[in-house]
């Protein structure tokens, strides 16, 4: 188990094996010393649904926080599996978080905060990165946050 592995146990991450056997569309896809992760939300390793609603009329702010931090964790599985060791990650360099919101939610920034807090505290300044969050009308599957990310591996 690697630095950050140990680390992510402390916080109590456990981060599995994702199957994806039979999937069309790809979790991750590397080219050269890049991994392009695709967008993840709050779902648990079967797939289904950890949370559900839209930030601002179903779920308070506080809860698309947490929508993050899920969806972070769900990340990280397809993650291992992109890199193998996540100390071969160099560093993160772009997250776009989206969230189903309507209602007076316009705090996105400060909710996406779940989901970048979770890579500062496990990588240091490597998990550090660039970040867009902005609202959307609609969710696959209603849930109320969605990410993708793309990370920079070490040569």
């Amino acid at each position: 188990m690697g630095i950050a592995e140990q680390k992510l146990a402390e916080m109590g991450i456990d981060i599995a094996h994702v199957d994806r056997a039979g999937k069309g569309v790809l979790s991750f896809r590397r080219y050269k010393d890049l991994v392009f992760i695709s967008g993840h939300g709050p779902f648990d390793m079967e797939d289904k649904p950890l949370m559900q609603g839209t930030v601002g009329v179903d779920l308070a702010p506080e809860q698309g926080f947490e929508a993050g931090r899920l969806a972070a964790i769900r990340m990280l599985a397809t993650i291992k599996d992109a890199v193998g060791d996540l100390d071969n990650i160099d560093y993160f360099v772009k997250a776009l978080c989206i969230f189903n919101s309507g209602g007076d939610f316009y705090d996105m920034p400060a909710q996406a905060n779940g989901f970048s807090n979770v890579f500062t505290q496990a990588f240091g300044q490597r998990g550090q990165h660039a970040r867009a969050a902005m609202g959307s009308g609609t969710h696959s599957r209603n849930v109320p946050f969605t990410v993708d990310m793309i990370i920079k591996l070490k040569s």
